[in-house]
């Protein structure tokens, strides 16, 4: 196994209590429990650190079962009932594995408030009191920071000099290096239009200006993040990867292999840009076929369509036009 992918066991509850200990004021050096302190140091060295969300029950998924070591006081059940409340909120089950960043993403998608969750309007019995903090407000404090409360954002000074450096790159670049997918994102950034500018997030404008310059430019198609990539708030420069919320990356891989399938072609194959680009018109009329799956079927969380179930409306309009490339 990769080293920085050993999943690390986390209690469902437990990110529900970081989230309000933000939200409470704690810093993120201190949130004033230990384990949580550290899960949290963790999580922010590593954003894509697995973790494996472990819940105590009775049924065939004990085969996860955590035991009681890291129970809070409020007692057996309640600790089972909150663990149980928050798996079903994210669509999850005991044992599941997710990259930190896309489950605390969804957490804060899918549980805004702490009130029916670790605590409940009405106190039924002394076993249900739930927890003292649930009431106060703080986890809806936390989820209104965000995410980049629990994971800070990349550095804006850093990311504005990686975009220069990395455009004035592939404007002079020879050749150019890009996944597959990313000759589709090109056309749905072109739409159609006649005039293009550039943004701070990528350098699909960059791309598409060099391939105008050179229509023959050679293309390498590559696995994983390419030139494009580099100025992206997800792209990390430590590990040259994505870590894009909701499993960006994985759409992407699967992206990537449909394209190359769709035209026949490998990774590390290099096409002149225009040659390349008469062939993805030819075989991919529409986002539909790729980024939505096909079908347009959206079956799970992780697998949302880009572009919308019936594609992206300047797909055609960037194919009708060849991308710009004259000639």
């Amino acid at each position: 196994m990769p080293r920085g992918f050993r999943p690390v066991d986390v209690r469902p509850y437990q990110l529900m209590c970081i989230v309000c200990r933000l939200g409470d004021g704690h810093p993120p050096g201190d949130l004033g429990m230990p384990n949580l302190t550290n899960l949290l140091r963790k999580v922010r060295r590593n954003p894509i650190l697995p973790l494996r969300l472990r819940c105590n029950v009775d049924s065939i998924y004990a085969y996860q079962n955590p035991g009681r070591a890291e129970d809070t006081p409020e007692g057996e059940l309640f600790n089972d009932k909150r663990d149980l409340d928050i798996v079903q909120k994210l669509g999850l089950v005991p044992g599941d594995t997710r990259p930190a960043i896309d489950l605390f993403d969804r957490l804060l998608e899918k549980v805004p408030t702490a009130k029916g969750v670790c605590g409940y309007e009405t106190v039924t019995s002394e076993t249900w009191q739930g927890c003292a903090r649930a009431c106060g407000g703080n986890y809806e404090k936390g989820h209104a920071l965000g995410l980049k409360a629990i994971i800070p954002p990349r550095d804006s000074g850093e990311k504005a000099r990686v975009k220069g450096a990395s455009a004035a790159e592939v404007l002079a670049a020879g050749s150019l290096r890009i996944r597959p997918h990313h000759l589709m994102c090109m056309t749905c950034f072109h739409g159609g239009k006649e005039t293009l500018a550039p943004i701070q997030e990528d350098n699909l404008f960059e791309a598409i200006e060099a391939i105008r310059k050179n229509p023959d430019i050679p293309v390498t198609l590559i696995p994983g993040c390419c030139m494009i990539c580099t100025p992206c708030s997800l792209f990390n420069p430590k590990t040259g990867l994505c870590i894009g919320g909701k499993s960006m990356g994985l759409r992407d891989q699967k992206k990537d292999l449909d394209v190359l399938q769709k035209l026949g072609l490998k990774y590390g194959d290099t096409l002149p840009a225009r040659q390349l680009y008469e062939r993805l018109y030819a075989r991919i009329p529409s986002t539909r076929d790729v980024c939505a799956y096909g079908d347009g079927e959206v079956r799970g969380y992780e697998w949302r369509a880009c572009g919308g179930p019936e594609g992206n409306a300047g797909y055609p309009k960037a194919r009708a036009a060849k991308l710009g490339i004259r000639g």
